[in-house]
């Protein structure tokens, strides 16, 4: 008993990462519109096991909630909030940004917000882009984030990857400067080797890799000072929910070890501390790189 309190004093000393939820049902990020307007509705599934699991280690976390997923579930927007979460927004359509006009952007930002907003009383000041996709081609959206009132954001992966990254986008926190004002950019975390970015955890990447590749990934950045941004979806926590064909690479991040995610999350939830974004971001202003100079916004 007295090893186990030990090992939870020492846990609770050390760096906290910031653990972060893309609040969407299982059909939302498949292209296929049939699919997507006849699949079985099961957010509540995974969401609920999610939670449960979150309570029993004691951790709040940043829940990005997908405009339509908020307005078919409220209660569940409120159940999130009540349990005190930090809510953030994940866009309306669950679509790559660079496909987008600016126009759109703006416009179906503002409405998931709004509707995010009126549900739980509070302004949403944190966003992340489905599909990671604010890259070089459309970092114009960060701009749009700012006039909408966002003070931050966690759409950038710094890697190359078929669908989203910035290969060379700083590790850190970043203070971002338009002629609109500034947004803090918390990249999600990557862990450099052999002059490559490896994605340190997350989704498709928490369910393939063994579970020590992601505990070494989180022991190196802790080394360096560096928070994890870890994310999830609340369908990674439903292996039942309905197979439907897809190309190989989505197949590959949608449906592989799925019965391996609760065991891993489990176990990574007991040896690492965790808050939501928005308090690692407020810890991490201090090591904002200032005297950097800021990522260009062109393209």
């Amino acid at each position: 008993m007295l090893m186990f309190k030990q090992k939870e004093r020492q846990k609770d000393l050390r760096l906290k990462h910031a653990f972060t939820v893309d609040v969407e049902d299982w059909y939302h990020g498949i292209a296929d519109e049939k699919t997507r307007a006849s699949a079985e509705r099961r957010l509540d599934y995974g969401l609920g096991r999610l939670l449960d699991i979150l309570a029993e280690y004691e951790v709040k976390g940043t829940f990005y909630w997908l405009g339509p997923a908020a307005v078919e579930h409220p209660y569940l927007v409120r159940q999130v909030a009540d349990a005190g979460h930090e809510i953030g927004c994940h866009g309306w359509l669950h679509e790559l940004v660079y496909t987008m006009s600016p126009q759109r952007f703006r416009e179906e930002t503002r409405k998931a917000c709004d509707a995010i907003a009126n549900l739980t009383g509070k302004p949403i000041i944190s966003y992340r882009a489905p599909y990671f996709s604010i890259t070089r081609k459309s970092l114009w959206a960060l701009e749009i984030l700012i006039e909408l009132g966002f003070q931050y954001d966690s759409s950038i992966f710094p890697v190359r990857n078929w669908r989203y990254g910035i290969p060379n986008f700083p590790r850190q926190p970043q203070q971002i400067d338009t002629p609109s004002g500034s947004i803090y950019e918390l990249p999600v975390s990557v862990r450099p080797i052999f002059n490559y970015n490896l994605p340190v955890s997350g989704g498709s990447y928490f369910r393939l890799y063994p579970y020590s590749i992601t505990q070494n990934n989180f022991l190196a950045l802790e080394q360096q000072g560096l928070p994890v941004v870890f994310y999830i979806h609340p369908w990674e926590l439903d292996p039942d929910h309905p197979p439907v064909p897809l190309n190989w690479k989505e197949r590959l991040t949608h449906y592989v070890n799925f019965h391996s995610t609760t065991p891993k999350l489990r176990r990574l939830l007991a040896e690492f501390s965790f808050a939501p974004l928005g308090d690692v971001f407020k810890n991490s202003q201090t090591r904002v790189a200032n005297n950097h100079p800021s990522p260009s916004l062109t393209n």
